[in-house]
C-alpha cells in the first residue's frame, strides 16, 4: 500500500488518497467534521436526522427509490453514520464503477432535496429507532451512564435525540443547520482501495464541488468537564439480568496524547478479550455474566474508561464485589508481563485486521486526519504499541480508577435492594 496522500483543492477542500492495489474494492467516503457535539438542547438529534435525510432524494435521483436503484445498478454498498464529532457517508464498489459511485455520492452531499413528506416519514423511523434503543437495556445502561458522567450537555445526550426534540425539527431547521455546518473547511473526501484513473477522479471532485459552501462552519458547544465526585443511578425495570455501567471520566485525546495507547492496552487487559481478568473471573470462573467487557472511548475533549456487564440477578452483589476487587488489584499491582504481551497482540489485531478491506482503511485514515490532522500508518501505531512497558501502564493506573469520581449506572428489578456505594467504600478500606 502506498503512503496516504492529501491533495488540497480550491476553497481548501481536501481529498485523502489511500491507494492499495491489493484491495478488491474502492471506497468513497465523505467525512464532515460535525456531529452531536454541535447540538443544543432544542435541536438534540438533528445531525443524525440529517444523515438519514441525505438518502431521501437528490437533484439527479429525485426519490430514495431512484437513488437506491442507481447504487444497485453498480453493485454498490452504502451507508452513513453520525458520531459526536463527525458524520460520514460512503459508497463501496468494484473499481470499474468508481466514477459512477463518486458521481452518486457527490450528488447526495451537494444536491439533497430534503422533501417535506420524507422528513415526516423519517421522523417516525427515528422514533422507532429510539424505541428500539430503549427496549435494549444493555444499550440503555450505557446511555444512562454517559448522561450520568457528562451531565446535561451535548456530551451527555443521546446522538439519536429524544422524541420531543425530533418531533419539533422542521425542514427550515435542517436547511439552516446544513448551511451553517457543512463546508469545505470541515469536509474531507477519502478515496481508498484499488484506485483506477486517480487524476480523473480528483479532477471530477474539484470540478463538481466548485460551488460547495466555503464559509467557516459553526464552532462546537464548549465541553464542561464533569464534577469530580461519585455519582450513581439505579433504574428499575423488569429485566432478566442486571445491566451495569461503571465509568471513569478522563481528559480527551488532545491532552492524553501518548497515554492513549497505554489506556487501550489497559482496557484489553481488564476486560476486552477472552483471557482478560474480568472475563476469566466473572464469566468463566463464576459463570455469573453473559457479557462483561471494558472499553476506552476517546474524543478530542473527553474520554471515558468503563466496564459494561450483564449480570445474573441472584449473584449481582457478589459479582459487583469481585468486579471492584479486580479493578483495585490491577490498580495496586499493575499487569503482568504476559498480560501486557497478550494485550499487545490483541490490540494490534483489533486495530489492523479490518484494514484488509477498503472501507475500513478509509475510515481509519479519514478519522485520523479529520480530527487530528495526522496520518499514522499501522506500522507507526504498531511501533508505539510495542514500545509500551509495564511501567507505562503503572504510571497511569492511579489517574484512572479513582472511585471517588466514578459513575455507576445499573438497570435491575425493583425488588433487588443493594447499597453499591457502601460496597465500594468497604472494599477500598
Amino acid at each position: 500500500m502506498q503512503r496516504p496522500q492529501i491533495i488540497t483543492g480550491p476553497k481548501g477542500l481536501k481529498i485523502l488518497i489511500i491507494n492499495n492495489p491489493e484491495h478488491l474494492s474502492t471506497s468513497f467516503l465523505i467525512l464532515v467534521g460535525v456531529g452531536s457535539d454541535w447540538e443544543t438542547k432544542k435541536n438534540n438529534g438533528i445531525f443524525h436526522f440529517i444523515e438519514h435525510l441525505y438518502f431521501k432524494g437528490t437533484k439527479n435521483y429525485p426519490s430514495s427509490k431512484a437513488l437506491m436503484e442507481a447504487i444497485d445498478n453498480i453493485g454498490g454498498s452504502f451507508n452513513a453514520f453520525t458520531s459526536c464529532e463527525y458524520t460520514g457517508y460512503y459508497i463501496k464498489v468494484l473499481p470499474e464503477y468508481s466514477l459512477s459511485a463518486l458521481e452518486i455520492l457527490s450528488d447526495i452531499i451537494l444536491n439533497p432535496l430534503f422533501p417535506e413528506e420524507e422528513i415526516d416519514k423519517e421522523r417516525n423511523v427515528i422514533f422507532e429507532e429510539i424505541n428500539l434503543h430503549q427496549d435494549r437495556p444493555q444499550e440503555l445502561v450505557i446511555e444512562i451512564g454517559n448522561r450520568l458522567t457528562f451531565g446535561d450537555q451535548p456530551a451527555g445526550w443521546s446522538i439519536l435525540g429524544t422524541k420531543e426534540t425530533i418531533s419539533k425539527i422542521k425542514r427550515e431547521d435542517i436547511l439552516k443547520t446544513v448551511h451553517e455546518n457543512y463546508s469545505t473547511k470541515n469536509t474531507l473526501i477519502v478515496i481508498s482501495g484499488k484506485i483506477y484513473k486517480q487524476k480523473e477522479l480528483v479532477d471530477f471532485i474539484f470540478k463538481i464541488f466548485k460551488n460547495y459552501n466555503a464559509q467557516r462552519p459553526k464552532q462546537k458547544v464548549k465541553f464542561k468537564p464533569p464534577a469530580k465526585k461519585y455519582k450513581e443511578k439505579i433504574v428499575f425495570k423488569d429485566v432478566a439480568e442486571a445491566h451495569l455501567f461503571l465509568g471513569f471520566p478522563l481528559p480527551g485525546f488532545l491532552k492524553l496524547k501518548e497515554k492513549r495507547i497505554s489506556l487501550h492496552l489497559l482496557s484489553t487487559i481488564l476486560g476486552d478479550k477472552a483471557s482478560s481478568r474480568l472475563w476469566l473471573k466473572i464469566r468463566e470462573e463464576l459463570g455469573a455474566a453473559y457479557y462483561i467487557r471494558s472499553y476506552f472511548g476517546e474524543f478530542s475533549d473527553r474520554s471515558l474508561f468503563f466496564v459494561h456487564a450483564g449480570i445474573n440477578l441472584e449473584k449481582l452483589e457478589s459479582v459487583f464485589r469481585e468486579l471492584i476487587r479486580e479493578i483495585v488489584k490491577l490498580k495496586n499491582e499493575g499487569p503482568t508481563e504476559k498480560e501486557l504481551s497478550t494485550s499487545k497482540a490483541v490490540l494490534k489485531s483489533s486495530f489492523f485486521m479490518d484494514l484488509e478491506e477498503s472501507l475500513s482503511t478509509a475510515i481509519f485514515y479519514g478519522k485520523q486526519y479529520l480530527l487530528e490532522k495526522k496520518l499514522e500508518t499501522p506500522k507507526d501505531i504498531e511501533r508505539k504499541i510495542n514500545e509500551i512497558k509495564i511501567v507505562d501502564i503503572k504510571k497511569i493506573l492511579k489517574d484512572i480508577f479513582i472511585f471517588s469520581q466514578a459513575r455507576l449506572a445499573i438497570i435491575l428489578p425493583e425488588k433487588f435492594k443493594i447499597n453499591f456505594s457502601k460496597i465500594i467504600k468497604e472494599l477500598l478500606k
